[in-house]
């Protein structure tokens, strides 16, 4: 799925698929092939994959950095 991940950014942590840290160094990514290169779509019907940005790091079930992050 690498590369061609629709993401969408919601609203409410219930309604994501996963939930996204960002991290300042790559070794410290996980899970990050889920979304890393995909592409950022603003409809959540076009989404393959729903995420929400949570404020801290034990809460993420996928850890990325920001350049990383689908645009």
């Amino acid at each position: 799925m690498a590369g061609t991940a629709r993401v969408f950014i919601v609203n409410q942590v219930h309604q994501a698929d996963y939930r996204v840290f960002f991290v300042d160094q790559e070794y410290q990514e996980q899970n990050a092939q889920i979304i890393k290169g995909g592409q950022l779509v603003g409809q959540e019907h076009q989404a393959d994959v729903k995420v929400f940005i949570v404020d801290q790091e034990y809460q993420a079930t996928i850890k990325i950095m920001r350049k990383n992050f689908p645009k």
